[in-house]
């Protein structure tokens, strides 16, 4: 939730209104953010 709000801009309030199933993809692509964001930062270590 936190990370929805910080980079994405979507208020709590607003999240819980969502149906069951958008909150599903919503979830989903937040986490395929954050595995992106993490594979990221892992390539820039390998670089040096």
């Amino acid at each position: 939730m936190y990370l929805m709000f910080r980079y994405k801009g979507i208020m709590p309030s607003v999240f819980y209104k969502f149906k069951h199933g958008e909150k599903r993809i919503v979830k989903a692509f937040m986490y395929q953010e954050m595995d992106e964001r993490i594979e990221e930062i892992k390539s820039f270590g390998k670089g040096l």
